[in-house]
């Protein structure tokens, strides 16, 4: 009988991904406007200070402090405009004033910018319609470095770039940054019950392939280079065959289904022959015959076959798998991005694993709550339990029926992305 971990605690699975060597992908340089989603395997600094010069934050009249109260009393003479992009800075006098606007250099000489809807024209000059006392020095103006510092560090090796991270490199005028290069994850979905979408079936005893779909779609969301193998029925030759090539290609490799305890459940078989498992089973609801193993480089999850189980696992447990491929600094799913709620109405328990049950959080006056009102019961097998949304409760091993009003832990989906 293999000799490997089976039907361990979340935290033990957790604590084996964590502990087992991963060697990092490699590197690669790409154009800013092509890495969207994918992981920096350098840190991003400044280049220089921004803004360079003390700069206007609104549409106001850049004066000299000392000249407030002539400002109010017998008012500033002014001179010309002070437009955003002005090739050169303009020198600011004693007892004048100078328009400048949001985004302009601030005149030399001038350290307070008194805001458009304080001033009142009379003649040639400018009045003070606010009391003095409301007007203070260097108001509405930014200072050197305000944005940033000349080599700080403005986005780090291991960080995800989104749309904002795209807007900072350019506003650095970085065209080319340095990124771990994608993960080549292959999927693989075994069972003779499994249609593709659009094929058409003579009997209705069939399901589609939801997984091999779903699966694709996180990883393309999380940047990464998914790999799908045709759909294989239960004939261990075949699924070996797929396997074995498989394990050449990929960095990861995700199957879905064949992995309980069925008399055609061929996957967990063949993942023992060809590879090293390190667990086989988690006290996780869903998802309990979630399998993790390697097979040299290659990293293995052996999912369940029902999407909700087969998502959840794979958010649970694969994406800490690209982040240590990734380099990247990854905290427990369940520890990163969870938020205290609390129960609309009261939460039976049938099972004392750990679950992670789909639910609907509601937001009202800034505190959360959850409701599992309109989630279906057979959580495992319904994939439309997770759309709209979705947050996961999390209900403690071994707990017990929680009342309404009972405090709970949730998880965000999208966090997990």
């Amino acid at each position: 009988m293999a000799n490997y971990p089976k039907l361990i605690s979340y935290k033990e699975a957790l604590h084996i991904l964590d502990s087992i060597p991963i060697e990092p992908l490699g590197t690669q340089q790409v154009h800013f406007k092509n890495a969207l989603n994918r992981i920096l395997a350098q840190d991003v600094k400044a280049p220089c200070n921004v803004p360079a010069y003390p700069t206007a934050a609104m549409d106001g009249y850049a004066i000299m402090f000392e000249d407030l109260e002539l400002l109010s009393t017998q008012g500033l003479t002014i001179l010309p405009p002070n437009k955003a992009g002005n090739p050169t800075r303009p020198t600011l006098q004693k007892a004048h004033a100078i328009k400048t606007f949001t985004g302009s250099v601030m005149p030399l000489n001038a350290d307070t910018l008194v805001i458009v809807e304080h001033i009142t024209h009379k003649d040639d000059k400018i009045f003070l319609n606010a009391p003095l006392d409301s007007i203070r020095k260097s108001q509405w103006i930014r200072q050197v470095g305000d944005n940033y510092k000349e080599n700080e560090i403005l986005l780090h090796k291991g960080d995800k770039i989104g749309a904002f991270e795209v807007g900072l490199l350019a506003e650095l005028n970085q065209s080319f940054v340095q990124v771990y290069q994608k993960a080549k994850v292959g999927i693989l979905c075994v069972g003779d019950e499994i249609i593709e979408v659009g094929q058409d079936s003579p009997h209705q005893n069939v399901v589609r392939s939801v997984n091999t779909h779903l699966l694709e779609s996180l990883l393309l969301q999380m940047g990464q280079e998914p790999i799908i193998y045709p759909i294989i029925k239960d004939d261990k030759e075949m699924i070996k065959t797929a396997y074995i090539q498989a394990l050449k290609e990929c960095d990861m490799f995700l199957t879905t289904g064949g992995m309980s305890a069925g008399d055609y459940d061929y996957t967990q078989e063949i993942m023992q022959e060809l590879s090293q498992i390190h667990f086989k089973g988690v006290r996780l609801k869903p998802g309990k015959p979630v399998a993790f193993g390697v097979a040299n480089k290659t990293l293995i999850l052996g999912l369940p076959g029902f999407p909700n189980s087969c998502a959840v696992t794979f958010l649970l447990f694969g994406t800490s798998l690209l982040a240590r491929l990734q380099n990247r600094i990854h905290k427990p799913p369940h520890t990163e991005a969870t938020f205290e709620a609390t129960l609309l109405e009261e939460c039976k328990r049938s099972d004392s694993r750990l679950e992670f049950r789909a639910c609907e959080v509601f937001s009202h006056n800034g505190k959360l709550s959850v409701s599992f009102a309109k989630k279906k019961s057979l959580q495992s097998s319904m994939v439309n339990n997770l759309t709209h949304n979705t947050a996961l409760a999390i209900l403690e091993e071994n707990g017990s029926d929680l009342p309404k009003g009972a405090v709970v832990q949730v998880m965000f989906l999208h966090h997990l992305i």
